[in-house]
């Protein structure tokens, strides 16, 4: 046997025990697969229950304090769940729209769960609506239509926007005179505000 036969041999056997040792090592390693971390459920923000209470909640595992501020109230504090989720109930509520944010360590913030907004420049919120017998639930009766106008404005030089509502079966160019009612926005609203949530 020549010596460069004995060397690969030698060669081989070594790759042959490294070979067996790795698979001796991964063997002996505790088989534990890292599982794909879990999205956590989603928060159901607001809910409305039968009894027109609801219930607000807001994922915030590292906050220490977490409010419930909604207008015409003083602050509520929100109890912290096991998974991080504040919460709070309302007494039974009477119909209609209601503002609200929550406040956590100190911080006003929007819901994320809800899509209902309340648009504000200064103090942005969200709104929960109460249905029951107000003039503004949705019924099977004739609907007008709202127009969204664009105009410049020459006395403060910007470009601004209003919108016009006009009833149903409302014909321009009929000789027919409607009544007019012209509504002003707050300080800190924006032109959707009567039409979004006034």
């Amino acid at each position: 046997m020549t010596e460069l036969s004995s060397m690969r041999i030698f060669s081989a056997s070594v790759f042959a025990l490294c070979l067996s040792l790795l698979a001796f090592a991964q063997e002996k390693q505790p088989q534990t697969q890292a599982r794909p971390a879990q999205p956590p459920p989603p928060v159901v923000s607001p809910e409305v229950h039968s009894d027109n209470s609801v219930t607000f909640r807001f994922r915030a595992p590292n906050a220490q304090q977490v409010w419930l501020a909604r207008e015409g109230t003083e602050p509520v504090a929100m109890d912290k769940d096991d998974l991080g989720v504040w919460s709070v109930t309302t007494a039974p509520l009477t119909p209609d729209y209601y503002g609200y944010s929550i406040v956590m360590d100190g911080v006003r913030e929007l819901d994320p769960s809800n899509f209902r907004l309340i648009p504000n420049f200064l103090t942005p919120a969200n709104a929960v609506y109460i249905p029951g017998s107000s003039p503004w639930d949705i019924t099977d009766v004739p609907h007008g239509e709202i127009h969204h106008h664009f105009y410049k404005s020459e006395v403060v030089g910007i470009d601004s926007d209003y919108y016009v509502y006009t009833p149903p079966n409302y014909n321009a160019a009929a000789a027919k005179t409607y009544p007019v009612l012209y509504l002003l926005h707050g300080f800190s609203d924006e032109a959707s505000g009567w039409s979004g949530v006034g």
